[in-house]
């Protein structure tokens, strides 16, 4: 239960309030590319990832996947859905051996009837999620494919990454396919792009994560 306190909407809730949540969460392993679940399945259950990484994703209407999201430890998921049985609105997919915490909708609804000030942190949580939707949608909108990679990659920094002198090391095994499905382009154009970036000495890839050589540059080019 210490690892679910660091959570923004358990901020707040004494140690009875917590054992109350220990009684009603339960634990999952995920092998890669084991589905936690599927896009238009009943919803279920929250989850929160003490270990491992997940990718959330779409299928659009030609078949191809469009990546929501990747999520690691210290995250929820599903963000949306929290007042409604909708089905869950993507597919949740582990990348790496992943251990999850799982709270069952219906045990997790109780929780918010009964502690209001976690409510209003769901909302909190998920009107910052809808926010970064509308920058993301902006910047297909407005942007070509280097500046859309260059915003996911800013925002992977944001999330995941850790300093290195003056850049910052992105922790995660991300491959440039995963980079064409989130920024909704072929994998041949974020081959292209990314060799351009590397010819200019501004990042290096391996399969393990990417190492941006100076976050300034970063954070003034997206």
């Amino acid at each position: 239960m210490e690892f679910l306190k660091q959570f923004l909407i358990f901020s707040g809730l004494n140690e009875e309030e917590f054992k109350q949540i220990e009684r009603i969460a339960m634990k999952r392993t995920y092998q890669p590319r084991m589905f936690v679940f599927m896009e238009g399945e009943e919803r279920e259950a929250v989850f929160f990832i003490k270990s491992g990484l997940v990718k959330t994703y779409k299928i659009d209407e030609a078949g191809n996947e469009q990546v929501i999201s990747l999520l690691q430890s210290g995250d929820m998921f599903p963000h949306v859905g929290f007042f409604d049985r909708s089905p869950y609105p993507a597919t949740a997919e582990a990348v790496q051996e992943t251990e999850l915490i799982v709270i069952r909708i219906a045990d997790f609804d109780d929780l918010l009837m009964k502690y209001p000030q976690m409510t209003i942190k769901v909302m909190e949580i998920m009107g910052k999620k809808i926010i970064d939707l509308q920058e993301r949608i902006q910047g297909f909108i407005s942007k070509d494919v280097q500046h859309r990679l260059t915003h996911a990659l800013m925002k992977l920094a944001a999330e995941h990454g850790v300093r290195k002198g003056k850049g910052v090391y992105i922790n995660l095994p991300i491959t440039n396919q995963d980079f064409a499905n989130m920024v909704g382009t072929s994998r041949e154009t974020i081959n292209r792009t990314l060799n351009e970036m590397k010819k200019k000495n501004l990042l290096s890839a391996d399969r393990s994560g990417i190492l941006i050589y100076d976050a300034e540059w970063l954070n003034g080019s997206s």
